[in-house]
């Protein structure tokens, strides 16, 4: 396995299929991070020039506008930066060589420049699992022998960059085992929620980056009957800001920081407001939940946003009363709510990590049997 994280989705979609592959018998797999053992002026390197980019959003949005179109240039800058960051990277390709696999998964596009810079030192096969729901031309390497990705769209957008049809499998990204279990009856019980309530669930990822506290306002000038929760990671102003309203509340209000089930609260809702990252929406999308995602921002964000609306799974707020609007809409709408149901059934892919996992383990063994008759 081979991930070069400055995210967590593309960690994540690693892990679940490291999970999934170390229960099949006689395969041994790892998930590495090659920040983890690169050179300390190459981590802060990277970390200065994506904080140089975010203080440019519109250098960042026209530069991804741009590899989402195929423009060459951006295609051509991706490779040349991520060669220079693999020939700074030497402990992360000897890491890779001492493992010695028969295949190589890429879970981040960046990994992919650095896996072909490399093409020539390393002997086995490279497959890539995208990890959002589209498609830009950061990923395509000819080097890259196959291709996972999460709906049949991105067939369609990687045939526009010249990846063959025949390298593309729709898989779904990869998501951990629990996030494929449908959610127990009792669900809302076993967390202390209200069993004859709807529930609102309120995620910003582990930043917590989402204004609860303004979305929770909205959500009380709404009288149908609901509860809210809001998990806020790491951010402790808006726990804070939340602590101090919920008695005030006009729907009852659950307060959660980090937690390490959130499988069983998303499983617990019946909306989801969510991000509009890769990783998250695809877990929301395994449990079949309807969400809706909350002005996302420029660039990827929008544009997973627009797709997952395109594919009738989600629903976009452009502002916190659109938003509350929409939460209120999915709540009582028995059509918009059966509308939601069948885009989700569609696009949900609960089982993809197992997917990735056999036919990962299937190129594995055919690169082995060519490489002892070669």
């Amino acid at each position: 396995m081979h991930t070069s994280a400055t995210g967590s989705g593309h960690k994540s979609a690693a892990d679940a299929l490291v999970q999934e592959l170390r229960r099949m018998p006689g395969v041994e797999a790892e998930s590495f991070d090659t920040l983890t053992v690169s050179d300390p002026r190459v981590r802060s390197t990277q970390k200065g020039l994506i904080q140089a980019i975010g203080r440019i959003p519109r250098l960042s949005s026209w530069a991804f506008e741009a590899a989402v179109r195929g423009n060459p240039v951006t295609g051509w800058i991706g490779a040349v930066l991520m060669a220079v960051k693999a020939h700074f990277s030497p402990e992360a390709l000897e890491h890779i060589q001492q493992f010695d696999p028969d295949l190589i998964v890429s879970t981040q596009a960046e990994a992919n420049g650095m896996l072909d810079h490399w093409r020539g030192e390393l002997h086995a096969p490279v497959c890539a699992v995208m990890t959002d729901h589209l498609a830009d031309n950061r990923w395509t390497y000819d080097s890259v022998e196959h291709y996972f990705v999460a709906n049949e769209r991105m067939r369609d957008d990687l045939d526009r960059l010249g990846v063959d049809a025949s390298r593309v499998s729709v898989t779904g990204i990869p998501v951990r085992s629990e996030f494929a279990q449908p959610a127990p009856g009792d669900a809302k019980r076993r967390l202390g929620l209200d069993p004859d309530l709807p529930a609102v669930l309120i995620t910003g990822g582990g930043l917590g980056l989402q204004p609860y506290k303004q979305l929770v306002e909205e959500l009380n000038r709404h009288p149908y009957p609901m509860q809210i929760v809001c998990v806020t990671g790491s951010n402790q102003a808006a726990r804070a800001d939340l602590k101090a309203m919920k008695q005030g509340s006009v729907h009852k209000l659950f307060i959660e920081g980090t937690v390490n089930n959130m499988p069983d609260w998303m499983g617990a809702s019946d909306v989801v407001v969510t991000q509009a990252g890769g990783l998250t929406t695809s877990e929301i999308l395994a449990l079949g939940k309807p969400m809706i995602l909350h002005r996302p921002g420029r660039g990827l964000a929008r544009r997973n946003a627009e797709r997952l609306q395109e594919l009738g799974t989600a629903l976009v707020g452009s502002s916190l009363q659109d938003t509350a609007d929409k939460v209120e809409r999915l709540l009582k709408d028995p059509e918009l709510k059966a509308r939601v149901a069948t885009g989700l059934k569609k696009a949900g892919h609960p089982h993809a990590a197992r997917s990735v996992a056999e036919k990962v383990v299937a190129a594995a063994r055919a690169a082995q049997i060519q490489s002892r008759n070669g």
